[in-house]
């Protein structure tokens, strides 16, 4: 009676024991999963957070020009539910079609963006850009001041990824008086693929672009694929390359590449 009794009490420990164990592996697959869908790799439109980049863009233009440009830029997220940020942006430009090649300032922009309507499956992104002729040479900038207003309806899809295509309007209201007006439509259709490793990243831009001023058409595709390399300033530090290309008879050039450094949600 009392080695079956025994018995039964070792059992019901290794039950508990098991069950315990049982308990903490499961806490710590559902930390490792938390942790990993909290990495903010600043693919998704609908949210905010504090970010600085610094992206150099080098285009192949037609004719056998070509520009470059160092993008600076900070956005700080703005409200108790942080649904509304801006951006400040500072290009230092060069574009060899005058015979100049030195790098100076382009035309800088301040951005004012709002999420609004989000949900487990959807959300809306409205923004408004106001671009500056800020140009140090002419063939740095348009000569125009301009806003730029983007509307973007993002879907989270089922498997985890993103499409979230944009509809955006530029046209310029004041500057140089000799200079064209801009009046340009681009469509984009912003796709981002979920990977299991969330430090990994990828966007895909297809877009039709408009160019109503000139009667100018064509289309443009961009992949950027980055990687979160680690903590910085209490931010996740990110490194990505952004290689895009042109198709189309009014095409600017045939092909461009972006390389940049981010660091966000510090």
């Amino acid at each position: 009676m009392n080695l079956h009794l025994s018995s039964m009490v070792l059992v019901a420990c290794s039950l508990l024991v098991s069950a315990a164990f049982g308990q903490q592996t499961e806490k710590k697959e559902q930390a490792g999963q938390e942790a990993a869908k909290a990495v903010d790799n600043g693919t998704d439109p609908t949210k905010f957070s504090k970010l600085a980049e610094a992206k150099y863009e080098y285009l192949d233009l037609n004719d056998g020009f070509s520009s470059g440009a160092l993008r600076l830029s900070y956005t700080q997220p703005l409200g108790e539910k942080q649904d509304y940020s801006l951006r400040f942006r500072a290009p230092i430009t060069r574009v060899n079609t005058l015979g100049n090649d030195r790098h100076e300032l382009g035309d800088v922009s301040i951005q004012l963006a709002h999420v609004f309507g989000l949900t487990k499956e959807h959300g809306f992104v409205a923004q408004g850009e106001l671009t500056f002729d800020s140009a140090q040479r002419k063939e740095l900038g348009t000569g125009k001041n301009v806003f730029k207003g983007t509307l973007i309806y993002a879907k989270f899809l089922k498997d985890g990824s993103i499409f979230a295509p944009a509809f955006v309007q530029s046209n310029s209201f004041s500057g140089d008086k000799n200079r064209p007006k801009v009046n340009t439509t681009t469509i984009d259709f912003y796709y981002v693929p979920k990977f299991s490793d969330p430090h990994n990243l990828m966007t895909l831009d297809p877009a039709l672009n408009f160019d109503w001023e000139h009667d100018k058409r064509f289309v443009s595709l961009a992949v950027t694929m980055g990687r979160v390399i680690g903590k910085a300033f209490g931010g996740n530090s990110i490194v990505f390359v952004k290689p895009s290309a042109f198709a189309g008879a009014d095409r600017p050039g045939d092909w461009g590449v972006e390389l940049g450094y981010k660091l966000i949600g510090f």
